[in-house]
């Protein structure tokens, strides 16, 4: 799918194509009328003859090392492309941080998921979270209030394979469709969270009124390693929303869980009193010491389980987050 300047022919695979370069043609218009506008490298919007439907925006390798749902995300625009998979709706298509990928790393400077709020240092990837923004602004200044799913992998292991972040003002539980939706894709465990975080997907309800998801699928793996195999469910439920056409019946119901605590690393002195290995949503005992910061210290409250817990992370900013079942 590299396209070569004026040349509108299928070249090679979205993914070879990706690993070459940080922007990637895609043809104009499709058959059937599709239209393709490039917003930013690695980033379209594509809009059917006649739209229909709620418009959906993708995203996956926000962070360059989960290479799963960017294969799976670059199939789908490959089958697309290549006259194999219907679109009714507004699609938002983008690659979040090619570079990393193409390095094999999580990020190259910072974490791009924490660039999309408040003040950004000078990095690469705060270029990208510009671009980004701006690129999804102008696709929601066209097509109101997407659905938008992040597609990520988590990682460790996790208690729920699947799971997902939800952000919204009111820390309300997703409507009953969305949780079919969700269902559909396999999602174990949903997570409702306020939509001021510096996400991502936090970003596009906050800013742009839709309704969106980070979604966790499974564990970080070698690019290549057929790991997007392993995600031919969620292909199905996202070619029959983008198509239109009834989702596949839920694998799953998802349980749905609060944050009750975020734990931010305050200084070099923190300390996170839980085990390398210990998966997401990790039951802890109640009155258990979990996390320490100088004079600082959080206490497991009963019913309390950790989500990503990760005490390498930078100085202000999250190593954990206490959360309890809804």
């Amino acid at each position: 799918m590299k396209m070569c300047r004026g040349v509108e022919r299928h070249r090679v695979s979205m993914l070879a194509a990706l690993l070459e370069s940080d922007d990637v043609m895609l043809p104009a218009r499709l058959p059937g009328g599709v239209r393709i506008v490039r917003l930013a490298p690695a980033a379209w919007m594509i809009v059917p003859r006649r739209p229909d439907g709620q418009p959906i925006a993708l995203s996956a390798g926000v962070h360059g090392d989960e290479t799963a749902p960017v294969e799976l995300l670059a199939d789908l625009l490959d089958q697309l492309v290549a006259g194999n998979l219907e679109l009714r709706v507004p699609l938002f298509a983008v690659f979040g941080n090619i570079a990393a990928l193409r390095a094999g790393r999580r990020f190259l400077d910072v974490d791009l998921n924490r660039l999309f709020a408040g003040a950004s240092p000078i990095a690469l990837e705060t270029l990208r979270a510009v671009a980004l923004a701006e690129a999804f602004c102008q696709f929601a200044g066209k097509h109101p209030a997407p659905l938008h799913l992040d597609l990520h992998s988590a990682i460790r292991a996790s208690h729920f394979e699947r799971f997902a972040i939800y952000p919204n003002a009111a820390e309300a539980l997703p409507d009953p469709m969305q949780m079919a939706r969700l269902g559909a894709c396999g999602i174990q465990a949903v997570l409702i969270a306020p939509d001021r975080a510096t996400t991502f997907s936090a970003y596009s309800t906050r800013v742009l009124g839709g309704e969106s998801y980070t979604i966790e699928l499974g564990r970080v793996q070698v690019l290549g390693s057929g790991a997007a195999d392993e995600l031919a469910d969620v292909r199905v439920a996202l070619e029959a929303m983008l198509a239109r056409r009834p989702l596949p019946a839920p694998i799953t119901v998802p349980r749905v869980f609060r944050i009750r605590l975020e734990i931010v690393k305050q200084s070099d002195a923190f300390r996170l009193n839980v085990p390398d290995d210990a998966p997401n949503f990790t039951p802890l005992e109640a009155g258990g010491l979990i996390a320490e910061d100088g004079a600082m210290r959080w206490y497991a409250e009963d019913g309390d389980h950790i989500v990503f817990p990760n005490p390498a992370v930078q100085i202000g900013l999250r190593a954990g987050l206490l959360v309890q079942a809804a």
